[in-house]
C-alpha cells in the first residue's frame, strides 16, 4: 500500500498533521505501542500494536469519492472514539471498551514487526550543496563510495569542457560550476547525515514518544 508522502498542497499537509494529532486520544485509550496509517484508492488503514499485545488491530474504513485521505482517516478516528466511549457510557469500564474494540479488529494479515520503525541513516545536504550536485550532474552513490572525491574532481572535468570559456562556455556558469566543485569536495571530507525512525510509505506512531512520523 502507498502511504501518501506526497501532497497537493502545503495545506494538505498540515491537514494530514493536524488529524493525526487528533487521533492521539484515541491511541491513548487503545494503549498503543506503535501505529502506522496508509491508504490506497478505496480505503484508510490504521494500524495498533498495543502495548503487551503480540497483535496487530487493524481499524479501517472505506474511501469516499471526492475526500482526501486526511478526511477519511478524521471519519474513522471519531467513529471509532464514538464507538469507545459509548461503551464506556453504557457501564462499562475503560478497559473492557478498549479490548472489544482491539479484540474485534484484530487482523493477523499484518505483521507486528511492520509497525516498528528502524533507524535510518540518510546524507544530508543544503540547499546550496543540492544545486552544486546538479550543477556537476553527480548522484549521492557517487559522493558516499569510498572514492567521492575522485568522482568530484572527475564530474568537475567533465562539465568543464561544456562550460570552459575557452570551450565556447559561458564565464558565469563555469565560475559557479569551479565553486559547485569546491563545495562538494569540501562535504567528501566532512559528509552530513541525518537520522530518524521511520517506515517507508506509511506514516508512523510511537506510543513512547505520544508522536507521529512522516513516512521515508
Amino acid at each position: 500500500m502507498n502511504g501518501g508522502r506526497r501532497y497537493c498542497s502545503k495545506e494538505c499537509r498540515e491537514q494530514m498533521l493536524w488529524v493525526l494529532s487528533l487521533s492521539k486520544g484515541l491511541l491513548r485509550a487503545f494503549h498503543a505501542r506503535y501505529a502506522a496509517f496508509t491508504f490506497n484508492r478505496n480505503r484508510v488503514f490504521l494500524d495498533i500494536l498495543p502495548l503487551r499485545s503480540p497483535e496487530i488491530s487493524r481499524f479501517t474504513c472505506r474511501r469516499s469519492a471526492g475526500r482526501k485521505p486526511a478526511e477519511d482517516l478524521k471519519h474513522l478516528i471519531l467513529r471509532s472514539g464514538q464507538e469507545w466511549h459509548e461503551m464506556v457510557s453504557n457501564h462499562n469500564s475503560k478497559g473492557y471498551a478498549t479490548l472489544f474494540l482491539l479484540s474485534r479488529n484484530h487482523d493477523q494479515s499484518v505483521h507486528p514487526k511492520s509497525l516498528m520503525p528502524d533507524r535510518r541513516v540518510r546524507p544530508r545536504f543544503s540547499r546550496e550543496e543540492k544545486a552544486s550536485m546538479k550543477a556537476l550532474q553527480i548522484g549521492v552513490n557517487e559522493l558516499l563510495s569510498t572514492k567521492g572525491a575522485e568522482k568530484v574532481k572527475s564530474a568537475f572535468k567533465r562539465m568543464a569542457k561544456v562550460h570552459h570559456p575557452d570551450m565556447g562556455g559561458n564565464a558565469d556558469d563555469f565560475r559557479r560550476l569551479a565553486d559547485a566543485h569546491k563545495q562538494m569536495l569540501l562535504w567528501t571530507e566532512n559528509p552530513q547525515f541525518t537520522s530518524r525512525k521511520a517506515l517507508i510509505d506509511c506514516w508512523s506512531y510511537d506510543g513512547y514518544t505520544n508522536r507521529w512520523v512522516p513516512p521515508l
